[in-house]
């Protein structure tokens, strides 16, 4: 069982050992995916049809609408690759719902797409219920969950992750699917509805949105039965996140009160930092202790980094202390750090 008041935060590299994008491959596709050529056809003879559908059934009385839906294609086509994420490149252009309307459209695609496409689905003609386990043991998500797990009875079952929060910044829905499977086949007597209300029970939080409620928007939905449009309302615009007062409280208070915070996977970018930042003002009466992945960095940022870190949970970032319980695993992925470090946040 984790030590009570940790926190996790999950970033894009955690997902990606699931098979999901990065955010540089998520960029990649989305501008691949924003080239659409017309020859005369009933359809574009390139583009994803998915997206061309979805446009033309919501705004198909709108020409001019459709109009500028399509150059605004264009300028993401041309110029998505000169952010770092597409979070970055929506905070960009905030001024501009068309092009929010259209890159959340593209990230539902994308990310539907790599959940159907996910390894943590089983292979076709598997016996296995809705997880390839053996692909899910290989990854960080299966001994994180057996660490949960530990040291509850079945007659708590209920109370599983109640002490811990998760701030996921991914849209996948990776770890809601795994754990709903993982708390039915660990626990004997827990169906289904009750596994989903455990999940569902959880302190885990999306500061950019997600795919959706899976009970709505099953994992795994194959394309060609979602409604892309319906999934965008469950996704959020950076600019929109930070003016949603009850997420922001609760990103803060999972950091605030935080004893232990574990980041995997997890990039820094300034942009998600500052969504974290929990504004503290008074002195803790403990040091936070924070263990991370670096994978990608070296050394050489450690002191701007561990500032950086400092500052979401204390009110001097310069504080020597503070930084003396910061760990990060550079060079480390997910699985292997999880493997070495979980210790270090147990009770």
């Amino acid at each position: 069982m984790y030590e009570d008041n940790t926190t996790f935060v999950i970033g894009a590299g955690a997902s990606q050992e699931f098979g999901l994008p990065v955010g540089w491959d998520l960029l990649t596709q989305i501008r691949d995916n924003s080239f659409f050529l017309f020859d005369g056809g009933a359809y574009p003879s390139r583009g994803a049809r998915a997206i061309y559908e979805a446009v033309y059934g919501k705004h198909q009385d709108d020409p001019e609408m459709i109009k500028r839906i399509f150059q605004g294609f264009v300028d993401i086509h041309r110029r998505v690759v000169t952010a770092e994420s597409i979070d970055e490149y929506i905070n960009r252009h905030s001024d501009d719902a068309v092009i929010a309307e259209i890159s959340k459209l593209q990230i539902a695609f994308a990310i539907m797409h790599a959940e159907v496409n996910s390894n943590l689905v089983p292979h076709a003609g598997s016996l296995a219920d809705g997880v390839n386990w053996d692909n899910a043991d290989s990854s960080w998500i299966g001994p994180f969950a057996r660490k949960l797990f530990e040291g509850v009875r079945a007659s708590e079952v209920e109370t599983i992750g109640s002490n811990i929060s998760i701030i996921c910044f991914n849209y996948d829905r990776c770890i809601e699917h795994y754990l709903e499977y993982a708390i039915q086949r660990a626990y004997r007597d827990v169906d289904r509805k009750l596994a989903r209300q455990i999940v569902k029970s959880m302190n885990i939080i999306h500061p950019y949105g997600s795919l959706g409620d899976i009970s709505r928007v099953a994992f795994g939905t194959p394309l060609e039965h979602v409604d892309l449009y319906h999934v965008t309302k469950s996704l959020i615009t950076w600019s929109e996140s930070i003016q949603e007062d009850n997420l922001v409280e609760d990103i803060h208070e999972a950091i605030r009160d935080a004893r232990n915070i574990v980041f995997m996977g997890f990039a820094f970018a300034n942009q998600n930092m500052r969504l974290l930042n929990a504004s503290v003002d008074d002195a803790k009466s403990y040091f936070t202790k924070v263990y991370a992945t670096g994978y990608g960095l070296t050394p050489d940022v450690e002191r701007k980094l561990k500032k950086q870190i400092t500052a979401l949970y204390a009110n001097n970032s310069e504080d020597p202390r503070y930084h003396n319980w910061i760990n990060i695993k550079y060079g480390m992925k997910c699985a292997e750090f999880f493997k070495t470090q979980h210790l270090n946040f147990m009770m």
